[in-house]
């Protein structure tokens, strides 16, 4: 509650809500702290556990270029890792790639990428020295994504199998029902139709494939 009053509605609602609360929560330092506070394996440990081969260094986990710090003077301080420049935006790009000039309006609302003055590989190797040490939840977040996806590698095998445990697990899922191969080959209807083939089969209208995308 606000400093002051013990009615929660009163903290919880308009202006007061900010008085509430006081520090920075860093729930990514948390959610690391937790992976090691439960025996959590290390990034390339749990890449084993999934089958995936180990990263044998920084710039293959990222993707990146270099695992060195620039040249620059603002960033090869006595300890880089205390220098604050080093996560500098050089660049930022927007939803259609192109550049958005920093310090712009537009920078604050149109920007989805950008280029630090550090790559995210540079600042791995300062802070682990030896890639066999990442934590696993830093190394799977630092991952390049797999073309398409949202996820790096890990994660994508990590959710991947989670949620095809979950389909499998459930007596209802559609294709466990034994009727439908039989329904098949007797009437020749398939259950096997996209979301976009069946709108078009409740609408009489002619949708794209992927009706998650605008035309455009």
């Amino acid at each position: 509650p606000k400093p002051g009053t013990t009615d929660p509605a009163k903290c919880l609602d308009g202006p007061p809500l900010p008085t509430c609360f006081s520090g920075v929560v860093d729930l990514a330092a948390t959610d690391i702290e937790r992976g090691r506070d439960h025996g959590m394996p290390t990034y390339n440990e749990l890449r084993a556990a999934y089958g995936l081969a180990p990263k044998r260094s920084f710039t293959a986990i990222t993707g990146e270029w270099t695992d060195r710090f620039s040249g620059d003077p603002r960033s090869v301080a006595s300890d880089p890792l205390d220098d604050p420049s080093m996560l500098d935006f050089m660049k930022l790009i927007d939803r259609s790639g192109n550049e958005v000039e920093l310090g712009t309006p537009a920078a604050e609302t149109d920007a989805v990428a950008g280029v630090r003055r550090t790559t995210t590989a540079a600042r791995l190797r300062a802070i682990y020295h030896d890639v066999g040490r990442v934590d696993a939840f830093v190394g799977m977040s630092a991952e390049r994504h797999v073309p398409g996806a949202e996820f790096g590698e890990l994660q994508l095998a990590i959710w991947t199998r989670q949620f095809e445990a979950l389909r499998s697990g459930d007596r209802f899922f559609y294709l466990a029902d034994p009727e439908l191969a039989s329904i098949e080959r007797k009437y020749g209807l398939t259950y096997r139709h996209t979301l976009a083939e069946v709108i078009e089969r409740n609408t009489d209208e002619d949708v794209q494939d992927d009706v998650f995308k605008t035309a455009d």
